[in-house]
């Protein structure tokens, strides 16, 4: 699945997105160039976050910005701070500056930086440069760092299903889905367990096992790579996660979500043979399986403020 950096919201929250964007950029030019440093974070950075050189020279600066939802009146006037504090530092000299963010700009966005960017270099002699989410994440995929980043988590418990199975290209029988033994897989770090516990669902052992036996089903389908099934697939996620939302949109409870997950089991199973019939070896427990993919996806959550819930129980185990 393609992720962007909004997955580091979802997953994080907002303050922890801003740490890991930052961290992620820092790897990258790490891995790009030898000489690429981090700056620990303090009132006296000197408006570095990622350096390349050497300060006894002019040294390559970069900043920056998880600025996921646009840059408006703020976010400018702290592309201009930044900029100014490096280039009127007496600490180094500035050769190029570099600003990382996550999304990428709109018209209008584009047109002012342009004209900030112009005014700037012609002012500073500072040669200033863009460095947006699609060439961050197409960085990250060259250097073969954005799988680790984004759904690693996914790819290693898809590998360890795989093997556990004995083989990737074995198309597997319903019987296979109702296995018990997973004790060999360990959920704990996934993001639906999470999710459950941060809404209260310890007792969470059947949706380990309804999950492994949607990964089944999943590698089962992708393997075969028919297009055909990987949309009806689709459309069956979709489906699962529309049953949700009708739920989701009428919980009230900001505390505990068993009575939530309860209402989305008893209509998974009540559309089981109509609204979400599927192929016969797409058993129930896959299907109620496939919630907890949608989980994991950071897609859906089990009580009313799930996202903030989430990010709670995320810093108190931390």
């Amino acid at each position: 699945m393609q992720r962007d950096f909004r997955y580091l919201r979802d997953k994080y929250g907002e303050a922890g997105a801003r740490d890991i964007f930052e961290s992620i950029c820092v790897e990258l030019y790490q891995h790009k160039y030898q000489d690429a440093h981090s700056i620990k974070v303090s009132r006296g950075d000197g408006g570095i976050d990622i350096y390349i050189g050497n300060f006894e020279e002019t040294i390559e600066v970069y900043q920056c910005k998880y600025f996921l939802d646009g840059i408006g009146d703020s976010q400018k006037s702290q592309i201009r701070e930044s900029f100014k504090t490096a280039v009127n530092s007496d600490q180094y000299k500035v050769n190029n500056w570099y600003l990382c963010i996550p999304n990428i700009l709109t018209i209008d966005e584009t047109k002012w930086w342009w004209n900030w960017k112009t005014k700037m270099e012609t002012e500073y002699r500072v040669k200033i440069i863009l460095r947006d989410g699609s060439y961050l994440l197409s960085e990250l995929k060259k250097h073969n760092l954005y799988s680790y980043n984004f759904d690693d988590e996914l790819s290693i418990l898809l590998e360890q299903i795989r093997e556990y199975l004995g083989e990737t290209k074995k198309y597997y029988e319903e019987e296979i889905y109702e296995l018990d033994d997973i004790d060999e897989i360990d959920y704990t770090d996934c993001m639906f367990i999470k999710k459950l516990e941060s809404a209260k669902i310890h007792e969470h052992d059947n949706c380990q096992r309804e999950f492994f036996n949607a990964e089944i089903v999943k590698a089962s389908i992708e393997s075969k790579d028919n297009k055909d099934d990987i949309k009806m697939f689709r459309n069956l996620g979709k489906k699962i996660h529309s049953v949700w939302n009708t739920q989701y949109i009428r919980y009230t409870d900001t505390e505990s979500g068993i009575n939530l997950l309860a209402n989305v089991y008893e209509r998974i199973e009540d559309l089981d043979s109509t609204t979400l019939k599927a192929r016969e070896d797409i058993s129930l427990l896959a299907k109620k399986g496939i919630l907890h993919q949608l989980a994991n996806d950071c897609k859906v959550g089990w009580v009313k403020n799930y996202i903030e819930r989430l990010e709670e129980y995320i810093k108190e185990k931390e």
